[in-house]
């Protein structure tokens, strides 16, 4: 071990990790039901204390996006993290927003998900540019993460593509290294029919029950892709999630809007979606009746290689701080998409904290010793990347892990993202 890296791991203080994790926890962001700004200053607040520099980009009143960066003024090591979380919500034990420590796990709402994860990464951060100020580092922490990922998009919009050397997303995954994750978008079609009497039906045209006839060509596309299914990430899906349509049983209904969302594997786009979409709605629509297709939300996929350096380093990181290192895949989707995409960087989720069995749930909690364990090897991690130049220099040959092998597993849906 390096000296700095000893130097840096010593700096790394459970406690404080603890109560910076209380302390946003207790800056509710609740999204729906409130803004994030209250996380943002407590953020802000952690990154001034650890020596770091801070900048907002408003995205709504109250809603602004943080970056918050450590070392040169260049793209190095971006982390990616988000401050809103779901409503508090019943059926807890105590306050959603009042952190309490209960059998070695802090709990409260976005404990998991994940302010945990910002937590860890800060406490990284800091003892890291502490003994290496030469490491540039950046925690982007997005707002609207849990519902239309408004953050993120206006990150892109805002920032052109810049050379980082890598991406780490601290959502959780009990510690595991997902290194492929599916893509979402979300469609909308609006059928419009004609309205008519409920006793002369043959004189409109039943908005629902041509719904149910594009409804019946999207489930055989699902049918077609999931027979197909190759790979750790399986195949695309389509899921019909609303269905609303009609004025009363005595009308034949002019009109019926479907939601759907539909998976995407890495590097299929929701415009190729969109197309087939309007082409099947069009062959299910009889003479004067329309319907029109339009893209709510495009979330991107993407797929690093197991043997890519960065994950190398990510197996590495954990079996230096003697955890199982596991290399996973996803098959929802979450915003590192989104930085994979646009940056055109490798990208690696990574954090502490269960996302089934304690994300978006009563008593959420996030053990301590997972969040030591994600501090230190984010600490390891950050070094270990900036002295490897495969990474710096930005190659992308692979190369086996230093270690022993990670054990590699393919996850079911952790996440509906966007939320």
């Amino acid at each position: 071990m390096s000296t700095h890296l000893s130097e840096a791991l010593a700096l790394i203080d459970e406690a404080t990790v603890v109560a910076d994790t209380s302390s946003l926890i207790v800056a509710a962001s609740e999204n729906p039901g409130g803004t994030e700004i209250l996380s943002v200053r407590m953020l802000e607040g952690i990154a001034s204390r650890l020596g770091m520099r801070t900048k907002r980009q408003n995205v709504a009143p109250g809603r602004p996006n943080l970056s918050i960066t450590a070392g040169p003024d260049a793209p190095g090591i971006l982390f990616l993290g988000h401050s809103d979380v779901v409503p508090g919500g019943e059926g807890w034990t105590g306050g959603p927003f009042t952190p309490r420590v209960i059998d070695g796990a802090i709990v409260g709402r976005g404990a998991a998900d994940m302010k945990g994860g910002l937590a860890a990464v800060l406490q990284a951060m800091g003892a890291v540019t502490a003994v290496r100020p030469d490491i540039p580092m950046e925690l982007l922490v997005t707002v609207d993460e849990e519902d239309l990922a408004t953050g993120a998009l206006a990150h892109l919009e805002s920032v052109p593509p810049r050379p980082y050397w890598a991406c780490v997303v601290a959502e959780p995954t009990n510690l595991a290294a997902v290194v492929a994750c599916r893509g979402a978008a979300n469609f909308e079609i609006e059928v419009q029919g004609r309205a008519a009497h409920a006793g002369r039906p043959e004189e409109g045209l039943n908005a629902i029950l041509i719904a149910t006839r594009i409804i019946e060509a999207i489930d055989e596309d699902h049918r077609s892709m999931r027979a197909s299914a190759s790979g750790r990430l399986g195949s695309g899906t389509w899921n019909i999630g609303r269905i609303d349509g009609g004025h009363g049983t005595s009308i034949v209904p002019d009109r019926c809007t479907l939601l759907l969302d539909r998976r995407l594997m890495p590097g299929e786009r929701a415009a190729d979606v969109l197309t087939w979409l309007e082409q099947a709605t069009a062959l299910e629509c009889p003479e004067g009746a329309t319907a029109t297709v339009r893209t709510l939300m495009e979330m991107p996929g993407f797929d690093v290689p197991d043997t890519h350096p960065l994950v190398t380093h990510v197996v590495d990181s954990l079996v230096a701080e003697q955890h199982e290192a596991i290399v996973e895949a996803w098959s929802a989707a979450c915003e590192g998409g989104f930085m994979h995409s646009h940056h055109g960087m490798p990208t690696v989720v990574f954090g502490p904290g269960d996302i089934l069995g304690q994300a978006h749930q009563p008593d959420e909690s996030v053990p301590i010793a997972d969040l030591a364990v994600a501090s230190r090897a984010y600490a390891r991690l950050a070094i270990a990347v900036a002295d490897d130049p495969e990474c710096t220099r930005g190659r992308t040959r692979d190369r086996p892990s230093t270690t022993r092998p990670a054990r590699t597993t393919s996850a079911t849906d952790p996440q509906e993202v966007p939320e």
